[in-house]
């Protein structure tokens, strides 16, 4: 794992960053949730270094630390482009991120430190999934969009995979033994059911602000281009998050997506 900082800089790009603007507004909707989502993982990361004591912990600690480095270049980032989507007028987006700081500020609050990194590791068993989507299965989508944007992601998904068994390892060593699968299933069903409503009601915001301004041919041609590209995200990733459900799975056996780590590499 390498924290590394590309400096992208995001003044005059486009919420439609891509032909496929309905592609777009559903990946922007992830970009939206992450300024939130990050922080919390970094604050439930750092809750559990303080419980990981010892020599035998001693790499694990290091392991938080960098990831802790990562999604805050990460955030930060993302928060420079989601800017530009405010600054573009969609007005519906702000309370629904609103309502996921306060469930985030809640989980935190009230939850137990087993419940908080079952969960992180839910979110962090996506992002692998997202980033061998980004990589490898969409070069068509990514065909004429503004480069920035497709580095923003590349970068940020390169890095999820370098660090996709830091969650992992956090929770099996706080909460070891059986118990640990089923609670690390509770922490997936439940980021993907939270995190899945955070994007589809704001990517629905979205969209909702686009086809107010289309005619009814092409609203429905924009509909007909979601449902493609849904279907078309679905049957990828459905097969691919029935392993996560697996009592053998172990994100640290997965493989780099393809061309992800070179990618990375111009920004050593």
């Amino acid at each position: 794992m390498k924290p590394r900082k590309p400096g992208l800089k995001f003044e005059d790009a486009l919420p439609h960053w891509c032909p496929n603007a309905e592609f777009a507004q559903i990946t922007n909707a992830g970009s939206l949730s992450l300024p939130y989502v990050e922080t919390y993982l970094n604050r439930v990361m750092l809750r559990a270094k303080e419980v990981l004591t010892g020599p035998k912990y001693a790499r694990l600690r290091d392991d938080i630390d960098l990831f802790v480095k990562q999604e805050s270049n990460h955030y930060r980032q993302h928060r420079l482009f989601n800017q530009r989507i405010d600054d573009a007028g969609y007005e519906a987006v702000k309370p629904i991120g609103a309502k996921l700081q306060v469930d985030y500020d809640e989980f935190l609050a009230s939850k137990s430190l087993r419940f908080n990194t079952a969960y992180c590791e839910g979110f962090e068993s996506l992002g692998i999934i997202q980033a061998e989507f980004f990589f490898a299965h969409i070069d068509d989508l990514l065909a004429g969009a503004d480069q920035r944007v497709v580095d923003l992601w590349k970068w940020h998904l390169g890095e999820e995979y370098e660090h996709r068994s830091v969650c992992f390892d956090v929770h099996k060593a706080v909460f070891g033994g059986p118990r640990s699968y089923f609670s690390r299933l509770g922490g997936f069903f439940l980021a993907v059911k939270h995190l899945g409503k955070f994007g589809q009601d704001v990517s629905d915001a979205l969209l909702a602000f686009d086809r107010a301004r289309m005619t009814p041919e092409q609203r429905a041609a924009s509909i007909r281009s979601e449902k493609i590209y849904r279907r078309r995200f679905n049957s990828f990733a459905l097969p691919r998050l029935a392993k996560v459900l697996s009592p053998f799975y172990n994100p640290v056996r997965r493989a780099a997506p393809r061309g992800a780590e070179q990618f990375l590499l111009q920004y050593e």
